[in-house]
């Protein structure tokens, strides 16, 4: 725990140092992350369901009800999957990573690529965290639509409106703790490899810009549906 400290807020570079020398898997470290997305999830119960409200509305109410009542009772195995999507999520980014060191000619295990991503998530854990307050400061009734829970990034200066859903979506992942995320992953894969601080950037620069695909491209097609359906 005090490395995992020290990657976040004291000393990333030694920190990653002491890691390169560790060849175990980070099991604990894991469950921790885990256990604190888990406590997110549930701190975000209200927020969940009133986004789920807000995507039953074109149903008719009887049938709204009955799927809002069906989803509340599996809440809790529905934040059970997610946690498990979490954990899917970790590897296949270890994976990622380590597929585009590969390419770029960077010896890195995939082990190691896993280690980095696990420590450098914190950042992205903790931006969830402060999204979900920030969210409970402003009031539940001030979300409008699906993608007005984002407000720590670079949509709070536009509007779903002018910007499109998928511009929306790709200015809300432009925040402080994606960025956070990004310079820790930069530091851990240059003190795990050796190569030169601006390759490292450009690598992790690359993995973040692929791993922001699927949303972006989530939201826009589900814009385009929405549009053809009201056509």
């Amino acid at each position: 725990m005090n490395t995992l400290l020290e990657v976040l807020f004291r000393s990333p570079t030694m920190a990653f140092g002491q890691l390169r020398k560790e060849s175990k898997f980070p099991a604990l470290i894991l469950i921790v992350l885990l256990l604190v997305a888990a406590a997110n999830l549930v701190i975000q119960l209200p927020i969940t369901m009133k986004i789920l409200r807000l995507t039953l509305l074109s149903l008719p109410e009887n049938q709204m009800d009955m799927a809002f009542d069906v989803a509340y009772k599996l809440r809790y195995l529905q934040i059970f999957g997610s946690i498990l999507g979490v954990a899917v999520i970790l590897f296949l980014y270890a994976f990622l990573l380590y597929i585009i060191t590969v390419i770029a000619k960077s010896s890195l295990t995939y082990i190691k690529s896993f280690t980095l991503i696990l420590y450098s998530y914190f950042a992205l854990l903790i931006g969830d965290l402060t999204n979900t307050g920030l969210l409970y400061v402003r009031g539940f009734d001030k979300i409008e639509h699906i993608y007005d829970i984002s407000l720590t990034g670079l949509n709070l200066l536009t509007t779903l409106d002018n910007s499109g859903a998928a511009v929306y979506q790709f200015l809300s992942l432009i925040n402080p703790f994606q960025i956070w995320f990004i310079i820790l992953l930069s530091i851990g894969l240059r003190v795990f490899t050796d190569i030169k601080y601006i390759k490292a950037l450009i690598i992790c620069l690359i993995f973040w810009l692929i791993t922001i695909i699927y949303p972006v491209s989530a939201a826009f097609f589900a814009e385009t549906k929405l549009k053809d359906v009201m056509m």
